[in-house]
């Protein structure tokens, strides 16, 4: 049995495995980073260590817009980074070898598969995708990761 957290990126659900999650933390102040690209939205001090923050809407084009008093910080293997999210859901277990998992075709979709959830379409983050999004973004930009 596996835990997802689903979230809304828009009108849109997305859900990233809780493996993936090192800790879900309240809001905090954001410090602004000169010159990163659009979607950086600073970063915080998480527990003594500088986390950048991603604002995971304006990155995938989303827009803008107001954020979840909460931001999701991924595990050390995906991170040190913090998402910003528009809503965030309950905790949902679901076994995933036996749920319907649709593959994503598109490189620059950050999307893993789709999950059917009761007849709602649920998109899994693709972590090593958004890492290369964010690494070529950050080159594009003249920032060193």
């Amino acid at each position: 049995m596996n835990q997802i957290l689903p979230f809304m990126l828009g009108s849109e659900v997305y859900a990233l495995q809780l493996d993936d999650i090192q800790e879900i933390v309240e809001q905090r102040p954001i410090h602004p980073l000169p010159g990163v690209a659009e979607g950086i939205a600073g970063a915080i001090d998480f527990h003594g260590r500088v986390v950048v923050v991603i604002d995971l809407p304006l990155l995938l084009g989303f827009g803008s817009g107001a954020r979840n008093e909460r931001m999701i910080v991924l595990t050390n293997e995906h991170g040190p980074v913090a998402l910003l999210v528009d809503q965030m859901r309950r905790i949902v277990g679901l076994d995933l070898l036996h749920s319907t998992l649709s593959q994503s075709h598109s490189e620059a979709d950050c999307i893993r598969g789709v999950i059917n959830l009761d007849g709602e379409m649920i998109s899994l983050l693709d972590l090593e995708q958004l890492s290369q999004m964010l690494e070529q973004i950050c080159g594009d930009s003249g920032e060193q990761q």
